[in-house]
């Protein structure tokens, strides 16, 4: 199948593509090994979706949607929303986001979407604020565990 100009879940495939993204959007260096069992832990949890942007076969852009159940009930979370450079203000991020935002639509039961992205990430911020995204809602903490 020719992946040109759609949005299509990522394939084991194109985890190497998915690396070169993640290095050069979030200075990521993911080993083959933890590329790996992201791919096949999405893969096996129907509540996550790491969505893709392909432009002639070749993967451009992803964004990964998590669909959580809460005690309070369903929310959803868009995580790594990147876009190789060459590539940005294209419209690609968008459609990424509109694509992310059909998938939370159809569970019906989801109440909001939480978005996490980096401080540092200003000029993606605007985007977020142009899709309705209110960044003075709550506030995340955030403590890493060795």
């Amino acid at each position: 199948m020719n992946r040109n100009n759609i949005i299509a879940e990522i394939q084991e495939k194109d985890l190497e593509q998915l690396q070169k993204i993640m290095k050069q959007v979030f200075n990521s260096n993911t080993s083959n090994s933890k590329a790996q069992r992201f791919y096949e832990v999405s893969k096996n949890n129907s509540d996550i979706y790491v969505l893709g942007y392909y432009i002639e076969n070749n993967l451009v852009g992803t964004v990964t949607l998590n669909i959580l159940t809460m005690p309070s009930g369903k929310e959803a979370t868009i995580w790594n929303l990147a876009v190789l450079e060459e590539y940005r203000k294209s419209g690609i991020a968008t459609k990424l986001m509109i694509k992310a935002e059909e998938i939370v639509k159809s569970y019906e039961d989801v109440s909001r979407i939480w978005l996490f992205s980096g401080v540092q990430r200003k000029e993606v911020h605007k985007l977020y604020n142009k899709l309705g995204y209110d960044e003075n809602v709550d506030k995340a903490f955030v403590k890493y565990i060795n």
